[in-house]
C-alpha cells in the first residue's frame, strides 16, 4: 500500500479526489496488495477484472474445482491403505482385507453384527436403521477426523455391506 491510500485513502483512479472506500487487487500476480477506489470507479474496475484471463480452460477447471473444496486439502473417501469392500451406486469402491477379521463367514456375521450392534435375530429393517443411526453419529464429518473415527466408520460400511449380501442370498 502506498502513503497516499495508507494516510487519505484516496482513489487510485485518474483525476479522481474522492475517497477511497472500497479496495481491489492491483494486478493478477498481486491479489494480496491492493489499490483503492471510490464506488463509482471499483464498479468500473469489477467490471474489467478477470481473474481468469491468463489460464487455459483445463485451469479454470481445476481452479473451479479446487474452490469447491475451499481450497483445503482432501483424499478420496477411502483412498488410504485401510480401504475395505463396499459399492455405491453398484460400483465397487476399493477392497482390503482387514487381517483381525477372520474369512469364515460366522465369524464375519459375527463381527458384522457386533460392529452394528445387533443380534443373529435382525431383519432388513433393523440393519438400515441402526446402521443410519450409527453412520450419523460416527462420520467424520460430525465427529473429528482422527483415524480411530474413520475406522470405526469404514468397520460400520463394510459390516453392513456385509450383512446386505448375506440378506440377498
Amino acid at each position: 500500500m502506498n502513503k497516499k491510500n495508507k494516510i487519505e485513502n484516496l482513489c487510485n483512479y485518474p483525476d479522481c479526489n474522492l475517497k477511497g472506500e472500497y479496495r481491489a487487487p492491483k494486478g493478477y500476480n498481486s491479489l494480496n496488495d491492493y489499490q483503492w477506489f471510490c464506488l463509482e470507479h471499483i464498479k468500473e474496475f469489477n467490471k474489467k477484472w478477470n481473474y481468469h484471463k491468463q489460464m487455459g480452460a483445463d485451469e479454470i477447471e481445476t481452479d473451479i474445482r479446487f474452490d469447491t473444496i475451499w481450497r483445503r486439502p482432501t483424499s478420496s473417501f477411502g483412498s488410504g491403505k485401510k480401504f475395505f469392500n463396499f459399492t455405491i451406486n453398484g460400483e465397487n469402491m476399493g477392497s482390503f482385507e482387514n487381517p483381525s477379521i477372520s474369512t469364515s463367514s460366522s465369524n464375519k456375521l459375527q463381527w458384522s453384527l457386533s460392529q452394528l450392534e445387533l443380534d443373529i435375530n435382525t431383519d432388513l429393517n433393523l440393519i438400515k436403521k441402526k446402521y443410519k443411526e450409527l453412520v450419523k453419529l460416527h462420520h467424520p464429518d460430525v465427529k473429528d477426523n482422527s483415524k480411530k473415527n474413520i475406522d470405526k466408520f469404514r468397520n460400520l460400511v463394510e459390516a453392513y455391506n456385509y450383512l446386505l449380501e448375506r440378506y440377498k442370498k
